[in-house]
C-alpha cells in the first residue's frame, strides 16, 4: 500500500530547492508513494509533471503587515496541510522543504511524522540575515521546533555537523547529498575569456567581493569579462559599484537565466563568492562542463564539492585580493586548473539523481 507523502514548500521560488523538488517527483523512485505537493499556483505553472501529484495551493487568505513573505506563506500553507492532514488522516508522511517551523507545528498538533529538509549552515544564515531581526527570530524558532521533527534532511556533511549544535538527538540527523544531476556530460566545449557566476544577487552570495575581486584581476587580463546570471534585490546597488570601479563594460547582468547550460559551455572559470551555502549545485554544474571552479571555503557545501582544494581553488570569505590572486592564477596556470576539474568530475556521481532520490526516498518510507 502506497504511504501518502505530503511535501510541504508554501513559497515558490526559482533555484535550487525547486530543482531538488522537480527531480525527486520525477524519480522512479518514488514508486513507494502517493505524492501530495503543498505550494503556490506558480509552482505549478512552471512544474509541468502536474500527473505525477496531487497538487494543493496556498492561497493568500491571510497577511500580516510588515512581515516577510516567507512567513505569510507559511502561515498560509499550514492551514492546507493541516486541512489535507485531516482529510487523509493516517498513512502519511509530512516532508517539508522549506517553512519547517510551520509543517512542524501542525505535526505536533495533527500527531504525525514529520521530516525537514535544512540545507543551510542556521548559525551563518542568521548571522549574514538581511534583517537581524527576523534572522534571529528565526533563529530561535528554529532552536526551538526543530528538536520537535522525526528527521531533518541535510544537504551535506558540513551542514549537518552545524545542526548538532542545537539539535539534541544527533541520530534524527541524515545528511544526503541533493538529487541533482542527471548525467555527467562527456563533451568537450569551445571555452571564451569569461568568468561566470550564477547566484541570487543577494547578500548571501557577495557579489560586491566578487566585483571587486574581478577589478584586480583585470590589471593583467583586460581581455576578460564577468558574466552574473541570476535576479535579487541588490542588482542596482552592485551595478552602481561597477561603475564606481569602471568596469560596467566589463561586467555583464544577465538577469534569471533559465537555461544556464549556453554560459557555463562557453565560459572558462567558474567563481562561487558566498558567504555561506548549504551545499552549493552551481558548482556541481560547473564541474560538469569542465569549468575550473574557484569558490570561498564558506560554510558548508562547497569545500565537499572541491574535494578540500584537490577538485578546484578555495579561498578566505570577504577576501577580494585572495580571489583575485586565485583567479588570476588559475587562468596563468590554466592546464593545471583543467586537471584539478577533471579530478572533481570523477567524483560528481555522488550527485545524481537516480543515486540520490533513492536515499531520499528510502530515509523517508522508514517513518510511519
Amino acid at each position: 500500500m502506497k504511504k501518502n507523502l505530503i511535501i510541504f514548500y508554501p513559497s515558490y521560488e526559482k533555484g535550487g530547492v525547486t530543482n531538488i523538488l522537480k527531480n525527486l517527483i520525477e524519480s522512479k523512485n518514488k514508486k513507494k508513494f502517493r505524492i501530495h505537493i503543498i505550494s503556490s499556483d506558480q509552482f505549478l505553472k512552471n512544474i509541468k509533471s502536474s500527473k505525477k501529484f496531487i497538487f494543493h495551493s496556498v492561497k493568500k487568505n491571510i497577511t500580516i503587515p510588515f512581515f516577510p513573505h516567507r512567513y505569510n506563506t507559511a502561515l498560509n500553507g499550514m492551514f492546507v496541510l493541516f486541512s489535507l492532514v485531516s482529510k487523509l488522516k493516517s498513512n502519511i508522511v509530512i516532508h517539508s522543504m522549506q517553512s519547517n517551523v510551520a509543517a512542524i507545528i501542525v505535526s505536533i498538533l495533527k500527531r504525525k511524522k514529520v521530516i525537514i529538509r535544512n540545507s543551510e549552515n542556521p548559525i551563518y544564515s542568521t548571522l549574514n540575515s538581511e534583517n537581524y531581526f527576523f534572522g534571529i527570530f528565526t533563529f530561535l524558532l528554529k532552536f526551538l521546533f526543530y528538536n520537535f521533527a522525526d528527521g531533518i534532511i541535510t544537504n551535506s556533511k558540513g551542514s549537518a555537523q552545524s545542526l548538532k549544535y542545537f539539535v539534541f538527538d544527533k541520530e534524527k540527523i541524515k545528511y544526503i547529498y541533493n538529487p541533482y544531476l542527471k548525467k555527467i556530460n562527456r563533451k568537450k566545449f569551445k571555452k571564451f575569456n569569461y568568468i561566470i557566476n550564477i547566484a541570487r544577487l543577494r547578500k548571501q552570495k557577495d557579489h560586491e567581493t566578487l566585483i571587486e575581486a574581478f577589478k584586480i584581476f583585470l590589471n593583467n587580463n583586460k581581455e576578460y569579462k564577468l558574466l552574473i546570471l541570476g535576479h535579487g534585490n541588490l542588482e542596482h546597488k552592485l551595478k552602481l559599484r561597477c561603475k564606481e570601479l569602471g568596469i560596467l563594460d566589463k561586467v555583464i547582468f544577465k538577469g534569471w537565466v533559465k537555461n544556464t547550460k549556453t554560459y557555463l559551455k562557453k565560459s572558462k572559470i567558474f567563481v562561487l563568492s558566498s558567504v555561506y551555502e548549504g551545499l552549493g549545485n552551481v558548482l556541481i554544474d560547473a564541474i560538469n562542463f569542465d569549468i575550473p571552479c574557484i569558490s570561498t571555503n564558506c560554510p558548508s557545501g562547497p569545500s565537499e564539492i572541491l574535494l578540500d582544494g584537490k577538485g578546484g581553488y578555495l579561498c578566505l570569505v570577504k577576501s577580494p585580493i585572495q580571489l583575485a590572486n586565485k583567479m588570476n592564477y588559475s587562468v596563468k596556470n590554466y592546464s593545471e586548473s583543467l586537471k584539478k576539474n577533471s579530478f572533481a568530475k570523477k567524483s560528481l556521481d555522488r550527485f545524481l539523481i537516480s543515486i540520490q532520490s533513492k536515499k531520499y526516498f528510502d530515509y523517508l518510507y522508514k517513518f510511519n
